[in-house]
């Protein structure tokens, strides 16, 4: 069997499959003909960490990856899983995006083929533009690679990535109908963030109809019955609240699976699962031997049907994104526990929102001067916004203590150096001061008490110069 990895930046749960009001039915089509969770969450709401830590089967603090690769945090590529299907045979391809090691350093993954071009960041086009330009290449690089197999090529694992579903967004058309658009729950309905939100689902509409181009190619090659097919994405929406929190709206993602011989189809499953549960997955469906760095668990028994559940509790991190802001939580069925470790900072990061409209009104209404607390617990079940912390309630306690010490003996288990105090910037990654306003001010830590605004006029900060 073939393998075909499909991904984007950004989009949490934001499909038609999970009754969201965007048209995506091509990605619809795939979870029927197989299977789509609800409960999927990511290790880390940020970009390379999630991607790191899904693709190894391993935490970002034990893989490598605690922040975003274009800054010089680096993965143990020898625990990719291009390089496990690479080492076992299988032709490694990738086109379009990937975030786990800088471009065109691809190889260290273990993919053999990369069919970007050199000229993959044109300096001639705006972002806006550049990044669906990039995911039509992509997807048109593909296709071309699907229809040029031949009868006794080697098995294939390829990854398709998609940016156009990242900042900055395509630009909304004068007769799109955006007053009509509906916005999240955690954001006010204003036009700003619905103009906002309209980008995003142009975005989103583009990702279904590229991945249903490649589908449609995989199928003409003869090749769809022999494929196992599984998308998903990075973290949840880049608004504030979201991407880059540990709330669900930072860490639940998208998952969908289709496989050759499924005994459950169009159907969805509840089940408690994190990222790093899909290696060992695959390895499964693959009917391959697990390697032993793997920290999640199979859930092929839950699309077997064999069990409802394999997990009692998932765990996220953060790290590094853009600043420093180590944050750790446990979650189960029921409950959420939030905890923030030491960054000399008590308030939202920033940096930590992409620069947005949305951003902009977060701001204008104070958002950036309220402090976050050291812990939070939430009830999911009555609270599922997680807006009430329960932390500070007397008839929470003992609910407070089990979340605390699910939250340690996860930590000690897998070695989690914030146990030890500060996790430590790697030699040569690079990282914004924890208040900076946008990412345009880049200083190494600990020299970031600090630094020269060179772009005045560009950041906010609250820092003294």
């Amino acid at each position: 069997m073939n393998v075909l990895y499909l991904n984007t930046h950004d989009i949490g749960r934001y499909l038609e499959t999970y009754g969201y009001p965007v048209k995506t039915p091509n990605l619809l089509e795939l979870s029927k003909d197989g299977m789509a969770f609800t409960n999927m969450y990511c290790a880390s709401p940020t970009c390379s960490p999630s991607r790191g830590a899904m693709l190894t089967g391993q935490y970002p603090h034990n893989n490598g990856l605690i922040g975003l690769s274009h800054r010089g945090f680096q993965i143990d590529g020898s625990h990719h899983m291009a390089s496990y299907f690479k080492e076992r045979g299988f032709e490694t391809v990738i086109s379009g995006v990937q975030h786990e090691v800088k471009l065109h350093e691809e190889e260290k993954l273990g993919y053999e083929r990369c069919l970007n071009p050199q000229e993959y960041y044109r300096k001639d086009m705006p972002q806006c533009d550049l990044y669906t330009w990039q995911d039509e290449m992509a997807a048109e690089n593909a296709v071309s690679y699907l229809k040029a197999r031949k009868e006794g090529d080697r098995p294939f694992f390829m990854a398709v990535g998609f940016g156009c579903t990242h900042r900055e967004y395509p630009r909304v058309p004068d007769d799109y109908e955006v007053d009509y658009v509906q916005v999240p729950k955690a954001l006010p309905n204003n036009p700003e963030i619905r103009r906002d939100m309209a980008a995003m689902m142009i975005s989103v509409n583009t990702i279904d109809r590229l991945c249903g181009d490649i589908v449609s190619a995989l199928k003409e090659a003869g090749e769809y019955e022999n494929t196992v097919i599984f998308f998903t994405t990075d973290h949840g929406l880049p608004f504030p609240m979201m991407k880059c929190n540990l709330y669900d709206d930072g860490t639940g993602v998208s998952f969908l699976i289709r496989y050759p011989g499924m005994t459950r189809r169009h159907c969805v499953s509840d089940a408690l699962l994190s990222h790093v549960d899909v290696f060992p997955t695959i390895c499964d469906i693959m009917g391959m031997e697990k390697p032993d760095w793997l920290q999640g668990k199979s859930f092929l028994t839950i699309l077997d049907g064999e069990e409802a559940e394999i997990n009692e509790q998932v765990a996220s991190e953060i790290n590094y994104h853009v600043a420093y802001e180590p944050v750790r939580c446990i979650r189960t069925h029921q409950y959420k526990y939030i905890f923030r470790g030491d960054n000399a900072y008590d308030f939202p990061p920033p940096v930590h929102i992409d620069d947005s409209a949305s951003k902009e009104v977060f701001h204008r209404y104070g958002y950036f001067e309220r402090a976050n607390a050291k812990e939070e617990l939430y009830d999911l079940m009555l609270d599922a916004q997680e807006r009430h912390n329960l932390a500070g309630k007397e008839e929470y306690r003992s609910v407070l203590e089990e979340m605390r010490g699910r939250l340690s003996r996860w930590q000690e288990e897998t070695r989690d150096p914030l146990l030890q105090g500060k996790v430590k910037l790697p030699e040569g990654a690079i990282c914004c001061t924890t208040d900076s306003y946008s990412t345009g001010s880049q200083v190494m830590l600990p020299e970031c008490k600090k630094y020269v605004a060179a772009l005045a006029g560009v950041l906010q900060n609250k820092i003294d110069v």
